[in-house]
């Protein structure tokens, strides 16, 4: 009978806990995806949808607090030190002032926007860690995966998949 009181206890306890985590994630994967679908509305890509397997290996690969590309099998943005989800976002979006639709190609100073719109990219799931300095990452740290991946170097590739907007 005292087990059922503790264990009852316990799950009362636990609950709001759990309830707030989930609220947490949600609103977390909601806003991920709000912003990533508004910027590629503006470049008529379709939506994102969300998935769970890309989201667990950016969040495990974002636990480890290392600021450098995992160089998985997925498309991926990294963003440390942002004092939001949307400073972080907004900046990977800002550097389309620096891309050239006239040229369209690959640059390191681009990458994050492209991958963003990437045109042929359908899914997304990400990470968010508070590292503040851990391994030298500073502040929050934003791990997203894309699939399938943009940023594909092939002829032609980036005029059909990062259209102007």
């Amino acid at each position: 009978m005292k087990i059922t009181r503790i264990a009852a206890v316990l799950l009362s306890t636990a609950l709001p806990i759990l309830a707030c985590a989930t609220t947490s994630f949600d609103a977390f994967k909601k806003e991920v995806l709000s912003a990533h679908n508004q910027y590629r509305a503006t470049h008529h890509a379709s939506k994102l949808e969300w998935d769970d397997t890309l989201s667990n290996y950016a969040q495990r690969y974002a636990s480890q607090c290392r600021f450098e590309h995992s160089h998985g099998p997925y498309g991926e943005n990294l963003a440390t030190g942002y004092p939001s989800l949307h400073a972080a976002m907004q900046a990977w979006y800002n550097e389309k002032k620096l891309y050239s639709h006239s040229n369209p190609q690959f640059a390191k100073t681009t990458g994050h926007f492209t991958q963003v719109v990437w045109k042929a990219t359908t899914k997304i799931g990400c990470g968010y860690v508070a590292c503040n300095g851990l391994h030298g990452t500073p502040g929050n740290y934003l791990v997203c995966e894309y699939n399938p991946p943009g940023n594909v170097v092939n002829a032609g590739y980036f005029r059909e998949n990062v259209l102007p907007g």
